[in-house]
């Protein structure tokens, strides 16, 4: 009895036959071939150039600017000639960017900054819809149903139940629980670790810092019976030592989700991790302002098909990444991410302009007991300070030894300098932040 009743909340709550009604479309749509998913995303790309130009100020007075009309778009290729939308483009003329001809309701948000950077914005109701829904699909390919128990270690407040008795009760019907990274302190894991013993969730979502840090937590404590079927990390590069202690603390899989505050999820690995482009997103990979063939880095750019209130059109989103050559061994038709390498502020540049990711200090850090966290940070190619939070005193020979090991990968002429210091503040998303460059990749 409880079910039923629990299962027709859900379908009654807001949004709910909506988000049904999209997975059964995104259900069908995964199986297209390339082709015949790539016709699939033109119509609707055509679709939405067409809606910016007629209701979007700002993309009828830029395309008129540089002789752009929706006609001219006859293939994917007429479209990779479009302007790109940058994120100080849309801080600059939000106003410009909403649609005048939106009739339903629309919803501010912004980003949490996280590269230095926050942005607004607005959304309408179906963006929540069509997320939910690809958050299902993509859960599904992992045995995970809809209804199952999710624990969140979160920061974002707009995604919390909050105080309000609607929040609580949604959290209730939809089987949620939070750990708020903001409260992180041993007394709020110790109440966390209690409650998840207890109600044993199917699904942990987490930033992979806060979760790592909540890991640590649970392996020093050495409780060994929360055992959820997945861990799904998301909004920051998960390093593979992160992977590998959630993976030896909870005993499941973890899966690395890309999304964007702004645009939700844009791909999700499948049960053979393959990071899948999500049919809705139509993502490029930009080097020198022109679309790379896949197996190129570059920079990663994303439409989203179904934002119309204020579109988001060839939108840089900061990241890099590769596109797969091949197709995915699953057999579904969605494009394939080989790898999302990170956001442009984890590189870090050497002083003869070589890259490195920030992947690298994951590595020195995670053989090293004494290190509980660290972050990076580069003013310019000539400095590099690294600050570090130990759980033990350590000499000035063990801190010249990491030097020494860094000055080697660096070079010479960098200077390297380290810090131990009592605590490292988290952004306003609570999030840990593992490197802050003020050194942009110079693609051209």
């Amino acid at each position: 009895m409880y079910s039923i009743i629990y299962r027709t909340l859900r379908l009654l709550w807001p949004g709910g036959l909506e988000t049904r009604r999209h997975l059964r479309e995104l259900q069908g749509t995964q199986w297209l071939s390339r082709s015949e998913l790539e016709a699939w995303q033109l119509e609707r790309i055509q679709r939405l150039v067409k809606y910016a130009y007629e209701h979007v100020p700002y993309y009828r007075q830029r395309y008129q600017r540089e002789d752009i009309h929706p006609e001219d778009i006859k293939s994917l290729k007429d479209f990779q000639a479009l302007p790109f939308l940058t994120k100080e483009e849309v801080n600059n003329h939000l106003d410009a960017l909403v649609s005048s001809d939106f009739r339903t309701r629309i919803h501010p948000n912004h980003t949490g900054g996280s590269t230095g950077e926050p942005m607004r914005f607005f959304v309408e109701d179906s963006f929540w819809w069509w997320n939910a829904a690809l958050e299902l699909r993509g859960r599904g390919w992992h045995g995970v149903r809809e209804g199952d128990k999710i624990a969140w270690v979160w920061g974002a407040a707009q995604d919390m139940p909050g105080s309000s008795w609607r929040g609580r009760l949604k959290a209730r019907i939809m089987r949620h629980r939070y750990l708020n990274a903001f409260g992180m302190t041993e007394g709020m894991m110790r109440a966390f670790t209690e409650m998840l013993v207890h109600w044993q969730p199917v699904l942990i979502r987490a930033y992979p810092s806060a979760l790592s840090l909540f890991a640590c937590y649970v392996k020093e404590q050495r409780i060994t019976d929360i055992r959820p079927r997945l861990i799904e990390t998301t909004a920051e590069k998960l390093p593979e030592p992160q992977r590998q202690l959630l993976e030896e603390v909870f005993q499941c899989p973890v899966v690395e989700c890309y999304s964007a505050r702004e645009l939700g999820t844009i791909a999700y690995p499948c049960e053979t991790s393959g990071l899948h482009v999500c049919d809705t997103r139509y993502l490029e990979i930009v080097a020198k302002g022109q679309v790379v063939p896949p197996g190129q880095l570059g920079e990663v750019v994303v439409t989203s098909l179904h934002q119309f209130a204020m579109p988001f059109i060839r939108y840089k989103l900061h990241d890099m990444g590769i596109l797969e050559v091949g197709d995915c061994s699953c057999g579904r038709g969605l494009p394939v991410l080989r790898e999302i390498v990170g956001r442009m502020p984890d590189f870090l540049v050497t002083t003869d302009g070589q890259f490195v990711h920030g992947t690298l200090f994951a590595w020195v850090f995670g053989g090293k007991p004494e290190v509980a966290r660290y972050q990076v940070y580069q003013p310019d190619r000539q400095h590099l300070e690294v600050r570090l939070v130990c759980r033990q005193n350590v000499e000035s020979a063990w801190l010249e030894s990491i030097r020494g090991e860094l000055q080697a990968r660096f070079g010479e002429s960098m200077q390297i300098s380290l810090r131990v210091v009592d605590n490292i503040e988290l952004t306003p998303a609570g999030k840990h932040r593992l490197v802050i460059s003020e050194v942009k990749p110079d693609f051209g």
